[in-house]
């Protein structure tokens, strides 16, 4: 097996499970983890922990993306950059300041936004990336004023998702890059690059139509647990699992406000703290980010499966484990085999 198989003893909720089982079904994904256990019975698991998380061995990422390595090509401007999730919630508030190597990055499908969400009120954490000095949003301005949300002419809103990266020798070493030139309107929409450049002509100003796009690949094989749940489930259940968190690089979660703190680490072996704030109910996955950062992240799950097709353990390597070895479990409530 290329992998060590881990996953959660209790059988997830029905209600849980249907709806990840839905999602999965929808990108081409079947199966859960507790098909695998339903598949070798007897598998009588612990299930004093009914949090309905499906905790997967890991996962496949195949990542395309766009980038816009704006250096110091447009100094001194030093434009303000808002990572608008599809929920409303801005993740990061910074400055963008010209330095070399310095890029934007985005995914290469459009995103949309509902009329309600472009027309709520800026919100901005001041701890949207700790460390940064980027005051809390207090102009009164919507999502639709920014430079990340406007209104098509078919009258639904365009929502660009974007944040920083470092367009240096590691990544270019790590992805496939073909630059000014999509190599496959397929994976690199033509609307989401066309929405993409927009943004950066909005933040930089018409000279960024002039400075070509990255169009970026690159395949990943990521052997961290994968987390599976809705918000509410996922953070219950990594409290009450302080080594899971340690394997997703996760330094503190907090039930009542659905948010998490990463314990990140970047390539030059700096480390740093990130804040997320999830959102009610909805069915996401928390991984353990690789790269030039590596970090405890989160997304929605049909976001998430659109880059990743989650691994599971062969009903042949659950069977033979659990005969020869029996279930050992250790503090993260996680089975492994």
């Amino acid at each position: 097996s290329r992998h060590k198989a881990v996953f959660n003893l209790p059988v997830p909720k029905a209600s849980a499970m249907d709806n990840t089982s839905q999602a999965l079904h929808r990108e081409g994904q079947t199966g859960t983890l507790a098909n695998v256990a339903d598949e070798n019975k007897p598998w009588d698991g612990d299930s004093t922990t009914e949090k309905g998380c499906c905790i997967y061995p890991g996962f496949t990422e195949h990542a395309y993306r766009l980038v816009f390595p704006f250096e110091d090509h447009f100094a001194p401007n030093a434009p303000h950059l808002l990572t608008v999730m599809p929920s409303g919630v801005v993740e990061t508030n910074t400055s963008l300041e010209p330095e070399k190597e310095e890029a934007l990055i985005a995914f290469t499908y459009p995103q949309s936004i509902s009329d309600n969400l472009a027309e709520s009120l800026v919100s901005c954490k001041p701890e949207g990336n700790v460390g940064d000095t980027a005051p809390v949003d207090s102009s009164g301005r919507i999502l639709r004023d920014t430079a990340f949300v406007w209104r098509r002419e078919d009258g639904t809103n365009a929502l660009v998702q974007t944040w920083p990266t470092t367009v240096n020798e590691q990544f270019r070493k790590t992805f496939e890059i073909s630059e000014g030139t999509n190599p496959d309107s397929e994976k690199f929409q033509p609307q989401a690059v066309s929405e993409f450049q927009e943004t950066m002509v909005r933040l930089f100003g018409s000279a960024a139509s002039n400075h070509p796009v990255l169009f970026c690949h690159k395949k990943t094989e990521n052997t961290s647990p994968a987390v599976v749940g809705t918000s509410e489930e996922v953070i219950a259940h990594l409290g009450e699992n302080p080594e899971l968190m340690r394997k997703l690089a996760i330094h503190s979660v907090d039930r009542e406000s659905l948010s998490f703190v990463s314990d990140g680490t970047d390539g030059d072996g700096n480390k740093f703290e990130k804040h997320f704030t999830m959102t009610k109910g909805e069915q996401c996955v928390l991984y353990r980010k690789m790269g030039w950062d590596t970090m405890g992240c989160t997304k929605p799950l049909a976001q998430f499966l659109r880059d990743a097709e989650l691994h599971q353990p062969s009903a042949a390597e659950v069977a033979a484990e659990n005969t020869d070895a029996g279930h050992s479990s250790d503090s993260t409530g996680l089975a492994t085999l």
